[in-house]
């Protein structure tokens, strides 16, 4: 039995107290009746779908944030098994309800759909950014990592804005992802958060590469390339081109297909160059498509 599953099995005397105090309308007593008839964890009480529902819509009703947002959930998603179509709109209501009530989930998922304008609710990008930050300020990670993200992208001449998207990506890679590695390694490598330093950079872009995040690969292969913040070295470089284009990371296969044409870190190699190039061409890189024509003696209209 799961951990979760053990605290909602309960003995039938605090059974009888949880009815008792859901009938008289608490409403965090009815969310875990609710729980508990969802589950079936309780060996004297007969899991019932329907009967859960209702239970935790009473408690959603009552004021309980958890309910909310669980109901939130269920709708935006829907659920056969509960008998509940999806309702994005009805969930967007419920996960209004829960974030103002606190729930660090609900405050992310809520902000991003008023920052992106979804599920029916007018765009607003600022308001949205509050109730991520909220849900940042308690730990939600990837609200931490999107209010980097719109932070940085605020226009280039709000500074701070800049540096709280540094600090808020620093807080991500420290938690050893990858996205935060990777985006805080180009502020210290462009210097857009104030501080400019290559060798921290390429520290933690190297970082986010070994945890294969293509961007980084390909990053850590360019900065190989030319010697910024690590000491030059072709064939590293190679290598993390290799590992983001295998990812489909277009820039280094075009790479790729240049390094092997000209021997440049590798062995030459025409063969493989023409397999990087078609793989950019397929994406629609144009150089590369130009690049394979040549290589193969066919035309781009063949």
């Amino acid at each position: 039995m799961a951990e979760g599953d053990e605290r909602l099995n309960l003995n039938d005397e605090d059974l009888q107290t949880v009815r008792e105090a859901a009938q008289e309308g608490d409403a965090e007593s009815q969310l875990l009746l609710g729980r508990i008839l969802l589950s079936g964890a309780t060996a004297s009480v007969p899991k019932d779908g329907t009967k859960a529902l209702e239970w935790i819509s009473k408690a959603a009703e009552g004021g309980s944030p958890s309910a909310q947002y669980e109901l939130a959930m269920i709708s935006m998603t829907g659920d056969e098994e509960l008998g509940v179509e999806e309702d994005g709109k009805q969930g967007a209501v419920w996960m209004e309800q829960a974030a103002i009530g606190g729930i660090p989930l609900a405050q992310y998922f809520f902000g991003s759909m008023l920052a992106q304008g979804e599920l029916g609710l007018q765009q607003d990008p600022q308001r949205g950014m509050e109730f991520i930050q909220m849900a940042a300020e308690q730990e939600v990670l990837d609200a931490q990592y999107v209010l980097g993200t719109m932070l940085l992208n605020t226009p280039a001449e709000q500074v701070d804005e800049k540096k709280w998207a540094a600090a808020w990506f620093n807080k991500v890679a420290e938690q050893n992802d990858p996205r935060g590695q990777y985006q805080i390694g180009r502020m210290l490598l462009f210097g857009s958060g104030g501080e400019q330093d290559a060798e921290k950079a390429a520290t933690w872009i190297s970082t986010a590469a070994g945890q294969g995040y293509r961007d980084a690969q390909y990053l850590m292969g360019s900065l190989l390339l030319s010697g910024t913040g690590v000491e030059a070295n072709k064939e590293w470089a190679s290598y993390w081109f290799i590992e983001a284009g295998k990812q489909g990371q277009i820039d280094a296969q075009y790479n790729l297909g240049m390094m092997f044409e000209d021997g440049d870190g590798v062995e030459k190699d025409p063969e493989q160059a023409e397999f990087w190039y078609r793989q950019a061409a397929l994406q629609g890189d144009e150089a590369a498509q130009k690049k394979q024509a040549e290589l193969t003696g066919v035309s781009d209209g063949s």
